[in-house]
């Protein structure tokens, strides 16, 4: 507990640092960007320079990431060490999101419109969400790649209480590197310092393409190895294991914990969003930026900046990725169920993958209905507006939860068994022709 306590004081020292002395970097930042923009001629996007940082500002997107997630869950046999990848990016980039709206500081070219934009972005600017989020989830990849943790069978079938769980013995990240790489040429070490530089050039990435100050971007590391440190230091990897044991095991209060402290930190956050909204300077300073901002041939013919939303308003639905994992916990326990049967039976199973079909499409159907929605329901009422948007984002990750764990194993057992039909029939032609021979 000393360490968790420690490591909060620490980021709450750096914190109030950055509150209180960050735009005293805004204007040496700007030159910085600047500079590098005239440099490597912005904007043409032919140069290495702006291709590489192109390249891994768009890996820190939380549209790459949940790429890259799903196609490591449906390699993976171990969806225990998924499941700890996708909830652990989903605590980053809401926790990132809430203390935008705690230090409400602004992007580069809400100040300075000689900043130039190959995109434009909404919302507060600190702490950078790509820093801080891309710093968390590709830590915990690449360990889950390098260390081969998502072959690990999963045991869950044996565990019969916490207590069991908590005495199995595990080894570290290093020992299991040197036990899987026993003649290695590169260290664990250095595959750690690989991380940092990866996370350093996407943090670079957003000071070139001038969406952040430099102290939102290393105040967004600062928080991604404070969540890293949590993770694997102060026992919340655990944590999140046995919650998903439990689940599995059908312990809906476990479940129903879980749920709860989603929904708590949610209202949190909600009701900060209104006291930030209703803040007079706040307001005056947003009107001076909202000009700033009209500048840009980006943010407005681009379609990336509506000047009637709150500043806010992308951050707190953002916070609502929260709910992603129970969404994911509640579905996986239903296949467990559900799906329990062999692949060559999958195909008879008419009834029950109509089912799971028709669930997505209309969950689909309702995101499309959002907008048509929100003007019927909300009118001009800014609170209702907010209210039918957070709404919706759930059906987004209700979506994506099935995609993960219904409708995409379920596409590859019946292509496999498909495939398996295919193979036994044309065995059985080659038998017969051979029998017909004889």
């Amino acid at each position: 507990m000393y360490k968790l306590i420690l490591a909060t004081v620490i980021l709450l020292f750096f914190l109030i640092l950055d509150n209180l002395f960050g735009s005293l970097t805004y204007n040496i930042s700007n030159e910085i960007t600047k500079f590098l923009q005239i440099q490597f001629e912005y904007g043409k996007e032919t140069g290495f320079f702006e291709y590489i940082l192109l390249i891994f500002s768009t890996a820190g997107d939380a549209e790459c990431t949940n790429i890259l997630t799903l196609l490591i869950w449906i390699k993976a046999q171990n969806k225990i060490q998924i499941f700890k990848l996708i909830t652990m990016n989903a605590i980053a980039a809401a926790f990132g999101n809430f203390i935008k709206m705690v230090m409400t500081q602004p992007r580069p070219f809400y100040l300075d419109p000689q900043i130039k934009l190959d995109f434009c972005y909404t919302g507060f600017g600190d702490p950078s969400g790509h820093s801080l989020r891309s710093f968390v989830f590709y830590t915990i990849l690449i360990e889950t790649i390098i260390l081969q943790k998502y072959n690990i069978q999963e045991n869950s079938t044996n565990i019969e209480s916490e207590k069991q769980v908590q005495s199995f013995k595990e080894i570290s990240n290093s020992e299991l590197y040197k036990q899987i790489y026993s003649n290695q040429y590169v260290s664990y070490s250095k595959c750690k310092l690989f991380i940092a530089i990866f996370a350093f050039l996407i943090g670079i990435g957003r000071l070139y393409f001038g969406v952040h100050f430099l102290n939102q971007i290393i105040i967004g590391w600062v928080i991604g190895g404070y969540i890293i440190y949590v993770y694997y230091y102060c026992g919340l990897e655990k944590m999140i294991e046995i919650a998903f044991k439990n689940s599995l095991l059908l312990n809906s209060y476990r479940y129903l914990q879980m749920l709860l402290a989603s929904f708590l930190i949610f209202t949190f956050a909600y009701i900060l969003y209104f006291e930030r909204h209703y803040e007079q300077s706040l307001i005056d300073l947003k009107q001076q930026w909202k000009q700033n901002i009209l500048k840009q041939p980006q943010c407005t013919t681009g379609g990336g900046y509506n000047p009637k939303n709150k500043f806010e308003t992308h951050d707190i639905s953002g916070i609502s990725i929260l709910f992603l994992p129970c969404y994911l916990l509640a579905f996986y326990s239903k296949q467990q169920i559900l799906l329990k049967i062999e692949s060559d039976q999958i195909l008879n199973q008419v009834g029950q993958n109509i089912q799971y079909l028709i669930t997505y499409i209309v969950v689909y159907w309702i995101q499309l209905l959002e907008e048509q929605t929100s003007n019927k329901i909300a009118g001009i009422s800014e609170t209702k507006k907010l209210l039918c948007k957070i709404f919706f984002t759930q059906f987004h990750y209700i979506e994506i939860s099935i995609l993960f764990v219904m409708i995409i194993p379920l596409s590859v057992r019946l292509v496999t068994s498909f495939l398996k039909r295919q193979q036994f029939s044309r065995i059985s032609q080659i038998d017969q022709s051979e029998m017909e021979m004889v």
